[in-house]
């Protein structure tokens, strides 16, 4: 089979499109025929060997990528992204064998496209709005609204009732607005003054998908939460504050629920371009480049 492949931690120079052995897959795994896999800042991030040092293999080649849309032999279609992607189980491949638990069901209202755009950002949206514990009433600011994972945050915490105030850069404020913030703050700005100014004692919340930790966490009222999805970037707690971080794992039960929201409507699932498998090369320059409002998605 045709697979997208690291031979070296070189970047997106590192990579090619190589025919490998077909998967077999071992008790309790599942087959799956991809239809469409998207990429994101991780799958960069894995070109330099970024996932090395934190346990990750370093023997090459390594086939690529991590979240994935497909049909199992018997004709189901699933959802959902490796556990162990630093490990040399990719999704950007034609085939991928992967453990039985992991996949969830694709609803039929879904395109495979859209599928593979959702999971590890709106789970990791989900689990940041779960460790917030964003609640009706609550004014939650949002940094790096406009991206996939903040876009997911920012719709979830409405659909519960919260008031979500968007840190995002001046062009991508009407983005942030569409997905339901309710004010924008330009992070290029005075980012403290601007939310103290209409919220002075802080907001109650604080969600970082950026890392702009001590900017961000300067907005939160006393007592109140500043979670990231940036483990490098977690400030030290002050006036009560307890930062914390989110790691995502695979959650089929819990993506079911999100892709369910989606097919019905609740969130948008944004996808920038779609490409076939053999313009790797081009999905991964374009996603280096960045300013993306979506996922990058490959099929074949």
């Amino acid at each position: 089979m045709r697979a997208v492949i690291l031979n070296s931690f070189t970047g997106i120079d590192g990579l090619e499109l190589s025919e490998v052995p077909d998967p077999a897959p071992a008790e309790g795994e599942q087959l799956v025929r991809v239809r469409a896999a998207s990429i994101g800042p991780w799958d960069l991030a894995g070109t330099v060997g970024a996932f090395v040092p934190a346990g990750g293999s370093n023997e090459l080649p390594q086939v690529q990528g991590w979240d994935f849309a497909g049909e199992t032999a018997d004709g189901r279609r699933v959802m959902g992204f490796v556990p162990q992607p630093w490990m040399g189980i990719g999704a950007l491949a034609e085939q991928i064998a992967v453990p039985a638990g992991i996949l969830a069901p694709m609803p039929d209202a879904l395109q495979f496209t859209e599928a593979s755009a959702l999971p590890v950002c709106a789970l990791t949206a989900g689990l940041l709005v779960d460790a917030a514990a964003v609640g009706g009433g609550d004014v939650v600011l949002v940094t790096g609204a406009a991206g996939m994972v903040g876009g997911f945050v920012v719709q979830i915490a409405t659909s519960l009732g919260a008031h979500v105030a968007a840190a995002v850069r001046r062009g991508d404020a009407e983005e942030a607005g569409q997905l339901g913030a309710e004010m924008t703050v330009d992070t290029g700005g005075d980012l403290k003054g601007a939310v103290r100014d209409e919220w002075p004692e802080g907001v109650d919340a604080c969600i970082d998908t950026v890392g702009l930790a001590p900017d961000g966490l300067a907005c939160v009222r006393d007592d109140g939460a500043f979670v990231t999805s940036v483990p490098t970037a977690i400030p030290d707690g002050a006036r009560g504050i307890a930062p914390q971080t989110v790691q995502v794992q695979p959650d089929a039960d819990a993506l079911a629920g999100l892709a369910e929201r989606a097919a019905a409507g609740e969130l948008t699932v944004r996808v920038a371009e779609v490409l076939p498998l053999d313009r790797f090369r081009d999905a991964y320059t374009r996603l280096e480049r960045g300013g993306l409002r979506g996922k990058i998605v490959l099929t074949q």
